[in-house]
């Protein structure tokens, strides 16, 4: 009996637990520096590709995002993830993508260059889906409160909604 309150005592100790994002520092599309989690907000969604295929993924995700919950206290950043990309051609690979990304989206997108197996594991990232939108929803600290690898469905972002205004009307 005495182990089976510990073990339970660990177990709700782990669930209790959330995922942090690495501390990470990027510089936006716009040329402006962003910071994590200094430029966290209450609540902020983080759309993460892993693989060149997954803009096919993340840009529905990120439309969404923009247009259905942007416009209130939640913040959103598309990041790209580009830490294996040679450094030797990784500015060329950023100045592609700046040129597709339209330069009102630029301020919120994200070339992420360091800490790829950090950020996998806060995003629960599985070999099965390389190419999947890893969407997660921060708090201001940096804690993962809620995150999906599905594609964008109504309902998945319903979820998402509804967890992200949970956290902006937290005291």
């Amino acid at each position: 009996m005495k182990y089976c309150a510990i073990l339970l005592t660990f177990a709700l100790t782990v669930s209790a637990h959330a995922e942090a994002i690495p501390a990470a520092r990027a510089t936006a599309l716009d040329g402006h520096a962003v910071e994590f989690p200094r430029d966290l907000r209450d609540a902020t969604i983080l759309i993460v590709g892993f693989s060149q295929n997954s803009a096919n993924q993340t840009t529905p995700w990120e439309r969404q995002v923009r247009s259905g919950l942007a416009a209130s206290n939640i913040g959103f950043y598309d990041m790209a993830m580009l830490a294996s990309v040679p450094g030797f051609v990784r500015g060329l690979v950023i100045r592609s993508i700046r040129k597709k990304v339209p330069e009102v989206l630029q301020p919120n997108f994200l070339p992420l260059t360091q800490d790829e197996g950090a950020w996998k594991q806060a995003a629960g990232f599985t070999k099965d889906a390389p190419d999947a939108a890893y969407v997660l929803l921060v708090d201001k600290r940096g804690d993962v409160r809620w995150s999906t690898h599905e594609a964008w469905s109504q309902n998945s972002f319903a979820r998402l909604a509804s967890e992200a205004h949970k956290l902006t009307t937290m005291p």
